[in-house]
C-alpha cells in the first residue's frame, strides 16, 4: 500500500473517530437531561416532553456531523491544550444550536419523506404546506428553549474537558 493512501486512510478514520467521540458526548448528555427530567419535575408542556424525547437522536447526529468534519480541521498539531478546551467548548455551542434546526428540518420535511416511502405522489405531500413550516417553527422552539439551554451548558463544559484533555495528550505523546 502506497503511503500517502495510508496517511489518508489513517486520518479519514482519526476524523470518523473524533465525529463518534462528540456524538457519544452528545448523546450521554442528552440522556442526562433526560435523567433530570425524570429527578426534578420541571414544569414542560406535553410538547417540550414530545421534543425533549426526540433529542438525543438529533444530538448524536449533529455531533457526528460537527465532529467529523470540524474537530480536525479546527485544531493544529501546535495547538495547546487551552486552544483545543476553546474548541470543545466552541464545538459543544455548534451542537446545542444545530439541534433544533435538524429538529426543524425532520419535520419540515417529514411530510415528502413519508410520501417517497409510502408510494404517494409528491403532490399529496405538497399540499400540506405549510402547515409543517409553522410545525418546524414551533419544534425548533420548543428544542432551543427547553433542551438547549441545561444540554448546551453540559456539553460546553464537556466538550472544554475533552478539547483540553485531547490535546494534552496529543502533545506529549508526538502524535
Amino acid at each position: 500500500m502506497a503511503a500517502w493512501h495510508r496517511d489518508v486512510m489513517s486520518g479519514w478514520w482519526q476524523d470518523v473517530g473524533a465525529g463518534v467521540a462528540t456524538a457519544s458526548t452528545a448523546l450521554v448528555t442528552s440522556f442526562l437531561y433526560s435523567l433530570v427530567l425524570m429527578v426534578i419535575p420541571l414544569q414542560l408542556s406535553a410538547d417540550a416532553q414530545y421534543w425533549a424525547g426526540y433529542a438525543p437522536q438529533f444530538a448524536f447526529v449533529a455531533g457526528l456531523v460537527i465532529g467529523t468534519f470540524v474537530w480536525r480541521r479546527v485544531m493544529s498539531r501546535a495547538s495547546t491544550p487551552e486552544q483545543g478546551a476553546f474548541a470543545g467548548s466552541v464545538l459543544g455551542l455548534i451542537i446545542a444550536i444545530l439541534v433544533p434546526i435538524l429538529a426543524a428540518m425532520y419535520v419540515l420535511l417529514f411530510p415528502v419523506l413519508l410520501s417517497v416511502v409510502t408510494g404517494q405522489g409528491l403532490h399529496y405531500a405538497l399540499q400540506l404546506y405549510p402547515a409543517p413550516l409553522w410545525a418546524a417553527v414551533g419544534a425548533a422552539r420548543t428544542i432551543a428553549t427547553a433542551w438547549s439551554p441545561l444540554v448546551g451548558v453540559l456539553l460546553i463544559l464537556i466538550g472544554a474537558l475533552f478539547g483540553w484533555t485531547y490535546q494534552r495528550r496529543r502533545r506529549f505523546s508526538g502524535y
